[in-house]
């Protein structure tokens, strides 16, 4: 086992077999995963065979209700690369939301604002777009308001706004 440092300083234990996907332990893992789930979810938190079931429909890729479950009240705290990269595509967030601290406030300041945008359809966009390159964003944008029906939305290259 070694212990790994993130660059904003919260500690993951990394364990391994010869054979098998990376072991993480997460200690912030229990309250991230509620809090992206009470994000995705707008605080309406399905029972977690409903979004196991949701995690295979999104991903094509089985997680046990139970093992979910057991990750979310920290019954259990060693998660694979895999695990996470399968929580992370299911919720839109980046697989660092789970294991950085730095990456998980941002994140997670994002997720409030995301709440209170109200739509889930918007709050999957809004995460998934997090982190993009600013060509990504303006694409991103102009697309955006390309689809709108208000008459009144500038053009895209009208439009520069920091953050």
């Amino acid at each position: 086992m070694r212990l790994l440092s993130s660059e904003k300083g919260g500690n993951l234990t990394s364990s391994s077999d010869p054979g098998q996907d990376t072991k993480w332990s997460i200690p912030e893992l229990p309250q991230r995963l509620d809090d992206v789930i009470n994000a995705y979810y707008r605080g309406q938190r399905p029972p977690y065979s409903r979004i196991a079931e949701e995690i295979r429909e999104s991903t094509g890729l089985t997680f046990s209700a139970t093992y979910l479950w057991e990750l979310a009240t920290g019954k259990k705290r060693n998660v694979s690369r895999g695990h996470l990269r399968l929580l992370a595509e299911h919720f839109g967030v980046t697989p660092d939301y789970f294991t950085d601290q730095g990456i998980s406030e941002k994140v997670r300041r994002r997720m409030e604002l995301a709440i209170a945008l109200g739509n889930s359809k918007v709050r999957k966009l809004a995460f998934r777009a997090d982190g993009l390159p600013e060509v990504g964003l303006d694409a991103l944008l102009a697309v955006v308001n390309a689809m709108s029906s208000e008459p009144d939305n500038p053009p895209t290259s009208a439009v520069h706004e920091d953050g």
